[in-house]
């Protein structure tokens, strides 16, 4: 467990996990996205916050769209929360930020997708989520909250697949993530593992941040084991995405959002990633 309770400056987190178990108390929110990004790396670890958010995203299981809309009215009716009049999956909590709110469960398609009512043109990926959740990270918070979180390496593995939906929309900012999880990762809490299980990559040509990203990949390849029964089917989705953009002829359009000013040493940290997943050894 992650202990925050002495950060008075997520009170607002607090209540407004609080508010949503107490206007559907059915349901399990799991962090997501760049709010559970800085809950692991700025507010457990002490790194700064490079790129700021003021959405929170929440995913919730659910078997149908109906439960998804009887979800969305039961925050409604509440009183905590009002509609976006765009967007059906945003909310506006009446004491803080706007909310998204993404459901995976069994309304997953069989391409690993959702279709958003009314028309189902907007798709979304959603693989990975059922076992982000099985993997989640419990943090508490102030005022005795406790929230769940996904981790670092399935949070990595849920923005592979975002990126892979919406880099031409977004300005890269899944990259952005990207890259600052795969920098950052083996400060995070994870070097004194590296000494301990993997002494014998650490030699003259030891490389801090590839082998962060190694270690990243091998995490989530272990977490997938332990928390998929689709293990092969979420690692060849990954692998669709990721081994295109390891091509140093190709376009390199993830290594150049990754690092506009430095794209080998991107190659580099997605490589180590791939290869950690993959199941080879450490660089």
């Amino acid at each position: 467990m992650l202990d925050l309770t002495r950060r008075p400056e997520l009170d607002w987190l607090a209540r407004l996990v609080a508010d949503l178990r107490t206007a559907v108390p059915t349901i399990e929110p799991l962090i997501v996205g760049a709010l559970a990004r800085d809950l692991l790396l700025h507010y457990g670890h002490g790194f700064g916050i490079e790129r700021a958010t003021e959405d929170v995203d929440f995913a919730i299981a659910v078997t149908d769209w109906e439960q998804y809309a009887t979800t969305r009215q039961s925050l409604l009716e509440s009183g905590l929360f009002a509609p976006d009049r765009n967007a059906l999956h945003k909310l506006r909590h009446a004491r803080s930020h706007w909310v998204d709110l993404i459901p995976f469960g069994s309304l997953e398609r069989g391409n690993g997708t959702i279709a958003w009512p009314p028309a189902g043109d907007q798709v979304m990926t959603i693989i990975g989520y059922a076992e982000a959740a099985a993997a989640a990270v419990t943090v508490a918070l102030p005022g005795d909250v406790s929230a769940r979180v996904v981790s670092l390496p399935m949070l990595t593995a849920l923005k592979v697949m975002a990126w892979s939906d919406r880099h031409r929309d977004t300005h890269g900012k899944d990259a952005v993530d990207l890259r600052i999880i795969l920098r950052r990762y083996l400060e995070a809490g994870n070097l004194d593992r590296l000494y301990a299980e993997f002494p014998h990559v650490i030699g003259d040509t030891f490389d801090f941040e590839s082998t962060g990203a190694w270690l990243l990949g091998h995490d989530l390849r272990t977490a997938l084991r332990q928390h998929s029964g689709r293990f092969d089917r979420v690692v060849d989705m990954l692998d669709a995405v990721l081994e295109p953009e390891l091509d140093a002829s190709g376009n390199l359009t993830l290594a150049l959002q990754l690092a506009p000013r430095d794209p080998e040493m991107a190659l580099q940290l997605l490589a180590a990633f791939h290869g950690g997943l993959s199941g080879a050894v450490a660089p």
